[in-house]
């Protein structure tokens, strides 16, 4: 219907015509909105998987879930972390920056990434996306509002196995789900329950012969699973979502349950091939702890399917990117007949045991049975997340977008590094393929190279000089024949040398002799000299003591009753985390 006004034409429609056509402008809309959504991701972190224990290279092990990210889309070989260390290795992932850039340099639960740093999930929430973390994320102690300064919209956070026996009361939702079932007290004495002292090991959490009380559907990886299902499940309709899943396993305690032991397919009944010049480990140790890591690996493989499942039922199969991964790997006894210093347990090591993990992505886009044998670095997977989701990656991010090199591009022949210093364990590595074909990686040490997280008893680590190793990866994947003397490959070194950052830098160059750095004990004086007496929100005041001496011997690689007691003052008060830092005797407090 047509009105004809003096200077104005106005066009009438009937009432049923306007509503038919806003309901199709809503669909329009809807489908513009569907159109233009960012895709899903999904990051299935597992916690200290060592790179060669997988189906692909142990045809013994049973990794399905792994397998099936492989055939839908590409594999890498040698994906190296920035360090071989869970904190600092996920604060890098969360900071696109390589180690130590983060600013968290050791495993203490009181370093924290620096404040002026925008992280992987602030970046994404920025950009629209439902950022989501569940389980032990480790990027800081879960106190009111740490997630939300990370970046995470929502989540499941909790502290890993290494916490609740330090602790007298449930501070995270997982413990508290167990003393719901009546569960916390027999899972604060798992490891004491299960486990066994062994002759000539440090650590009882290889050797549990004995099954959990608990049964596996109450188990840490599987309440972190059984959280990320649901999460993913309610994720908003209308925006992507990011969802990081950290898993507890296959990080020791290496305490399996009834039915990870009982079953017919139980790893625990096949022969594990033992480790790498391991004669003087005892044989019947090692297939203890072999058979139980191993075991811990496929029950989480299991719960990956789960997770795939999930992602499926909700529509997004092959819309969502998914990619499996660790945070590091574990020497599992390797080389235990040549270390004289270190025993060669846990990470902390510059060998490829410790520094590469497993890591396979599958998503839209990605080159399906593709098999990457060039070193990645896996902190690019920060820039490689922004890309898919928000289409560039911040100026600052040291991380490079893998995303071209998945859709099947050549890969770019950068260095990857690896390294930690603090303790004693400083080093550094570089691995890149050269010209002949090669993958090659040089290993720079301060002191000594360690092979484990632990110094062996009454062994004197040296404290200076330079040590300096290379290895020919394509054809010693073991790292057994050292080249560095080799007059050949001088070329190699140097290249290799020259891309190390920051102390390691060029490795000391020819001759060079570090001095020996500044004694725990003088540290650990300075420190508390500067502090003097301090007060704890107006109470009574205290002489600072040589607290800090035992966090600087150990790097925070462990804690002792100490450490404990400040990680229940912190997560449990509201005192201050800089006040709390400073208390020297927590007893008097």
């Amino acid at each position: 219907q047509v009105r004809s006004l003096p200077g104005i034409t106005e066009i009438v429609y009937p009432l049923h015509l306007c509503a038919m056509l806003q309901r199709c402008l809503s669909a329009l809309a809807s489908v513009i909105i569907a159109a233009a959504k960012s895709p899903d991701v999904v990051l299935l972190l597992s916690d200290q998987w060592r790179y060669d224990w997988t189906s692909f290279d142990l045809p013994l092990l049973r990794t399905p879930t792994f397998e099936r990210l492989a055939k839908l889309g590409t594999r890498f070989t040698r994906a190296i972390v920035p360090a071989p260390l869970c904190k600092p290795a996920r604060a890098s992932l969360a900071t696109g920056l390589q180690y130590p850039k983060a600013g968290v340099v050791s495993e203490s639960k009181f370093e924290d990434i620096k404040p002026e740093l925008t992280t992987l999930y602030e970046h994404l929430q920025q950009r629209g996306v439902h950022t989501v973390t569940v389980g032990k994320d480790d990027l800081t102690l879960l106190k009111p509002g740490t997630s939300e300064t990370m970046g995470f919209s929502t989540g499941s956070r909790i502290y890993g196995k290494d916490v609740v026996s330090h602790v007298k009361k449930p501070i995270d939702p997982y413990m508290k789900y167990l003393h719901g079932k009546g569960l916390f007290e027999i899972y604060q004495k798992e490891e004491e329950t299960s486990c066994d002292s062994v002759e000539n090991l440090s650590t009882s959490q290889y050797t549990c012969p004995r099954a959990a009380e608990m049964r596996a559907e109450d188990s840490i990886d599987d309440w972190i699973s059984l959280q990320a299902r649901r999460h993913i499940l309610e994720a908003p309709e209308d925006r992507p979502y990011f969802l990081q899943v950290n898993y507890a396993g296959p990080h020791p305690p290496l305490v399996l349950t009834k039915s990870m032991e009982e079953g017919e397919d139980s790893a625990l009944k096949r022969q594990w091939p033992t480790a790498h010049k391991s004669v003087t480990l005892n044989a019947t140790t090692q297939q203890l702890m072999r058979s139980r890591y191993a075991a811990l690996i496929e029950h989480i493989e299991g719960l990956n399917e789960a997770i795939l499942a999930a992602i499926e039922e909700r529509g997004g199969g092959n819309s969502t990117y998914v990619c499996a991964l660790s945070d590091h790997g574990e020497m599992l006894g390797d080389f235990w007949d040549e270390s004289p210093l270190y025993e060669p347990l846990q990470k902390n090591a510059p060998w490829q045991a410790s520094i590469a993990v497993p890591m396979a992505c599958m998503g839209p886009g990605i080159e399906p049975g593709r098999v990457v044998e060039d070193p990645v670095a896996v902190v690019d997977l920060a820039s490689t997340v922004l890309d898919w989701q928000a289409g560039e990656v911040p100026a600052d991010f040291e991380a490079v977008s893998l995303r071209k090199l998945m859709e099947g591009g050549a890969p770019d022949g950068r260095a990857v590094l690896s390294g930690l210093e603090y303790g004693d364990h400083r080093f550094s590595t570089a691995q890149r393929r050269f010209e002949d074909g090669h993958v090659y990686k040089f290993v720079c040490c301060i002191g000594a190279c360690p092979y484990g997280r632990d110094v062996r008893p009454a062994a004197d680590v040296p404290q200076s000089g330079w040590v300096r190793h290379l290895f020919d990866l394509t054809a010693d994947p073991l790292e057994d024949t050292d080249l560095f003397t080799n007059a050949n490959k001088s070329a190699v070194v140097a290249t290799l040398a020259g891309s190390l950052q920051g102390t390691f830098h060029g490795c000391g160059g020819a001759g060079e002799v570090l001095p020996r750095p500044q004694s725990v004990e003088d540290l650990a004086s300075a420190e508390m000299s500067a502090l003097g007496e301090v007060s704890v929100d107006g109470g009574p005041r205290f002489r600072a003591g040589p607290l800090r001496k035992g966090f600087l011997q150990r790097g925070g690689v462990s804690m002792d009753v100490e450490e404990a007691a400040m990680l229940q003052l912190m997560v449990q008060t509201d005192i201050p985390d800089a006040e709390v830092r400073k208390v020297a005797r927590y007893e008097e407090l």
